[in-house]
């Protein structure tokens, strides 16, 4: 009977002094890791399952190495068997972002049908909830109504503006700026947040937070 029972304890335990845990938990971190195949990647803290199940599991941090994936970050859970050695990981999901407002805020030109824009030029875009929109063009102030549907934009009153005279390229970029405007017929929102305007013939002009 002493026998049985020094055996039993003997064998349920994959680990049993701080030092053969240590070892343990430097096993199951380093397999975790090559096995989520993620770069730098960072291990949690071991969550340690009860001898029955002879489970540890891990949450993987790190970065997705495929180029497509252009840096993207990725968590993964980690299951590993402390007596078999085998690990599988599984990506945990995650909840999506918000999508930015549209709306209220201040939207900065960052590009004006492919050609960027004048250093230091301040052509800025308000989409208000009151349904006006308006800002600065590079050289004056503008401002129109409009109405939107979905992701299609327009205008629904003339733009009008201030009558200033600015250097003569601020002056063709206002110009550029105001048909692009004039004529927007839709809108995006870009992974990266960026508000993306466009035109009936196809011109864009790039937006972003101010």
């Amino acid at each position: 009977m002493s026998s049985s029972i020094s055996l039993a304890i003997a064998t349920a335990s994959y680990a049993a002094t701080p030092d053969s845990w240590a070892k343990l938990d430097a096993a199951t971190q380093a397999a975790c890791i090559k096995a989520s195949g993620l770069t730098n990647a960072t291990a949690g803290p071991p969550i340690r399952f009860s001898d029955k199940l002879l489970m540890d599991a891990r949450v993987i941090e790190g970065v997705w190495p495929q180029p497509h994936m252009t840096g993207a970050r990725a968590s993964m859970l980690c299951l590993y068997n402390r007596k078999t050695k085998q690990v599988e990981v599984q990506e945990l999901a995650t909840p999506p972002k918000p999508a930015p407002a549209l709306k209220d805020v201040w939207w900065q030109a960052e590009d004006i049908g492919g050609k960027g824009i004048i250093d230091r030029s301040d052509v800025t875009l308000m989409i208000g909830s009151d349904g006006k929109i308006g800002g600065k063009s590079g050289c004056n102030g503008y401002s129109a109504s409009y109405q939107i549907t979905d992701d299609k934009l327009k205008l629904t009153s003339p733009l009008i503006g201030t009558r200033m005279a600015c250097a003569p390229a601020l002056m063709n970029q206002e110009q550029n700026f105001k048909k692009l405007v004039e004529t927007a017929v839709s809108f995006t929102i870009s992974s990266e947040g960026a508000l993306i305007l466009q035109s009936a013939d196809g011109a864009t002009i790039k937006f972003v937070r101010k």
